[in-house]
């Protein structure tokens, strides 16, 4: 499609594009010039790039993923007052980045949930697809494919059957082939985890040699770099156990877990020391009050948290 053939939609999604890749390889050279290859083949492009830019807002992108500031807020030399206030301030100023982070999503997805909400969304084939708290997905669906891209959180798929088209879900480089099937994939910062509840699928990479067959009960994670881990048994009862309001794991580090309880908790959750990220634990907690789940969590931990509001918590 050539500039003057594209849509306004499509300028704005490619700028959206454009924008989020920036923003996660900040010090790419390759990929900048690429971007300025773009902007300055059309006038339009760059009034597009210009708009995402603005309202994004460089300054609340930043903070939104500055962990080592939000850890330093907590740590201000002083009383608990002076610890409490510069903690109070980084949750404010976080509440406005989160705010603006979040519209170049809206932009690029069809359906979205919110902090604590799950959503049930109807496929235009019939296949169901439930998006866990803080999930997005957009849909490319033809006469050929069936195809969801998930932006963002977690979902649980239920196909409907179609032998002429292919249901599949990419998400962070890889791509999940259903083969008649209900599955769940929770995509995170570092890892993206495909989980089969009923029959099998197929899960590919994107790198060579890296791709599995994952059948019922049955569990495999892909890292950012396209590098399949080995498939393991899972408990049925706890697949997609978010879908009944439960949050069951069993040996995952903490990382991964304050990654779930972000979804159902406004504002962020900063876990400041390296070793605690890894410490490894299983669990099964009620979503339903997920502050009080957390802070279960932390006691049996032993470990300190400070919370600034419903915006921060820092876990230490």
């Amino acid at each position: 499609m050539t500039g003057l053939a594209k849509s306004a939609s499509t300028l704005r999604e490619e700028a959206v594009d454009w924008f989020l890749r920036r923003r996660e390889s900040p010090d790419d050279p390759m990929l900048a010039a690429h971007l300025d290859a773009w902007i300055a083949g059309d006038e339009r492009h760059a009034k597009a790039y210009e708009r995402v830019r603005c309202l994004m807002g460089d300054a609340g992108a930043l903070l939104a993923g500055d962990q080592a500031f939000l850890a330093k807020a907590t740590r201000r030399r002083g009383g608990g007052k002076a610890k409490a206030a510069a903690a109070t301030i980084a949750g404010v100023s976080l509440l406005s980045a989160f705010y603006l982070a979040d519209m170049p999503m809206r932009l690029r997805s069809d359906h979205m949930s919110g902090t604590a909400e799950r959503q049930v969304v109807t496929t235009p084939d019939g296949s169901t697809i439930t998006l866990n708290a803080h999930s997005a997905i957009a849909l490319r669906f033809s006469k050929e494919e069936r195809r969801v891209v998930l932006l963002r959180g977690e979902i649980f798929v239920e196909v409907a059957p179609d032998a002429a088209r292919p249901f599949s879900v990419e998400a962070a480089g890889g791509a999940t082939t259903a083969l008649g099937t209900a599955f769940d994939v929770d995509m995170r910062n570092e890892a993206t985890s495909v989980t089969v509840l009923e029959h099998s699928v197929q899960v590919e990479t994107g790198k060579q040699g890296q791709n599995g067959r994952v059948h019922e009960n049955q569990r495999v994670d892909y890292s950012p770099d396209g590098q399949l881990g080995s498939i393991e048994t899972v408990d049925p009862s706890s697949v997609a156990a978010w879908r009944n309001g439960r949050f069951i794991f069993e040996d995952r580090p903490l990382a991964e877990v304050v990654e779930t309880f972000e979804r159902y908790l406004p504002g962020r959750i900063v876990v400041t020391r390296p070793s605690l990220r890894q410490k490894r634990l299983s669990g099964n907690f009620d979503l339903s009050n997920p502050n009080a789940a957390l802070a279960d969590l932390a006691a049996a931990l032993e470990i300190g948290v400070v919370k600034a509001g419903p915006y921060l918590t820092v876990l230490y």
